[in-house]
């Protein structure tokens, strides 16, 4: 299993100070009060038929499109979701404001950040060639995914042996995520009882409280994070499922391009007539047969894609939303580890800026959902466009 141990700022944002119950916390961010599913489920879906699916595309009718009909349709279920993600951007901009950092807090928080602290500290970065840099960024990030207890200055190898085990042993990394607090702080004391005893003066008692705080920050960053990678992953799994199902779809015998082919393969076949000073033309009558009947197997192959794309794009959505209500849980019961503490962006344990863009990224999945009902009823439509048109052309009926 492999652990995320970076935390990235995904908004421009101020988080507050974590609270020790889910109510405090809530006052003080944003995380969590969202119910995201029900936005997801709002995302309308494809429609049933061909001709309201032309209708939702190009208005009533598709020989004189309407070219804001699409947009009609669709834009008040984006305006919500968009309104929602607001709210974040909102909140935490107001945050922001008239907020003056402690500089240099600030500063000695940077210099203890672990990855900034093997490279030398912020002087010796500054200092650097650009490939210096990396070269030794990538070492100072090697140093603290093998230890980042250590590298946060928790020494303890109790703790050390730990995060090993969880990194080696994926099933008892899942056993540990389940454990209710109790249950960890006493799976850490059975870590921890051969560490080597240390004199309790005042300067002592101080660092070792210190690093306490440190390590609970390191492990609570680590499994939020590790919460946010798993649930991308399962995202993107979805996404790659979606795709895989409409291109399946699209590839089935008779599609489109075999329908187009046939056409091809017959047009050339026409035999021509002279038709005056336009010359040698293909049979009119015959063409005009063979163009009907294309524009309709078109159609008809439409109307059935529409029905198998509306089942992979609601499978897609139901996985969206259990996603999304995957998170929902595992929010309401982790709240109160959630770090919004904004020096600690700089040490790499804040996690309320990761959980606020996953938030409005969670949020998205219905535009993503949005988005490609969109593109599918386009693609559906035109076929019903096209027919239409054909028959216009040709003198076909509807």
């Amino acid at each position: 299993m492999k652990k995320n141990i970076r935390s990235t700022a995904f908004f421009l944002a101020l988080g507050a100070l974590s609270m020790p119950a889910f109510q405090a916390f809530a006052q003080q961010s944003l995380i969590g009060t969202i119910d995201i599913p029900p936005y997801i489920e709002e995302a309308p879906m494809l429609a049933s038929t061909l001709a309201a699916t032309a209708q939702r595309a190009f208005g009533s009718d598709p020989l004189q499109p309407d070219h804001q009909a699409m947009d009609d349709f669709y834009q008040p279920a984006e305006e919500k979701i968009r309104q929602a993600q607001q709210q974040y951007e909102d909140f935490y901009k107001k945050k922001m404001e008239g907020a003056g950092p402690d500089m240099e807090a600030m500063n000695r928080e940077i210099e203890r950040n672990p990855i900034v602290k093997n490279m030398g500290g912020v002087q010796a970065i500054q200092n650097m060639s650009q490939a210096e840099a990396e070269e030794a960024a990538n070492q100072a990030a090697a140093q603290y995914i093998a230890d980042p207890f250590a590298a946060s200055g928790v020494q303890s190898p109790g703790m050390t042996a730990l995060y090993q085990k969880m990194m080696s042993d994926p099933a008892y990394a899942q056993r540990f995520q389940n454990m209710n607090e109790q249950e960890r702080m006493a799976e850490l004391r059975k870590y921890m009882a051969n560490d080597p005893a240390v004199a309790k003066t005042p300067e002592k008692a101080q660092q070792e409280k210190q690093q306490m705080a440190r390590r609970n920050d390191v492990v609570d960053a680590m499994e939020i994070n590790e919460k946010i990678t798993e649930l991308t992953q399962e995202i993107q799994l979805a996404a790659n499922a979606y795709a895989e199902g409409i291109n399946a779809v699209d590839a089935q015998p008779g599609n489109h391009a075999d329908i187009e082919a046939d056409f091809n393969r017959q047009y050339n076949a026409l035999p021509e007539i002279i038709a005056g000073e336009a010359g040698r033309v293909k049979d009119p009558e015959l063409e005009k047969k063979l163009r009907v009947e294309t524009a309709t197997r078109h159609r008809e192959r439409a109307a059935a894609d529409l029905k198998q794309y509306s089942v992979v794009l609601g499978e897609l959505k139901v996985q969206y939303k259990q996603i999304a209500a995957s998170y929902m849980q595992f929010i309401a019961a982790n709240a109160q580890r959630v770090n919004g503490n904004m020096a600690d962006l700089y040490s790499g344990t804040n996690t309320e800026l990761n959980l606020a863009g996953f938030e409005s990224g969670l949020l998205g999945l219905g535009l993503d959902v949005i988005k490609k009902s969109r593109e599918l009823t386009w693609n559906v439509a035109a076929w019903e466009q096209n027919c239409q048109e054909v028959m216009r052309s040709y003198g076909g009926g509807n």
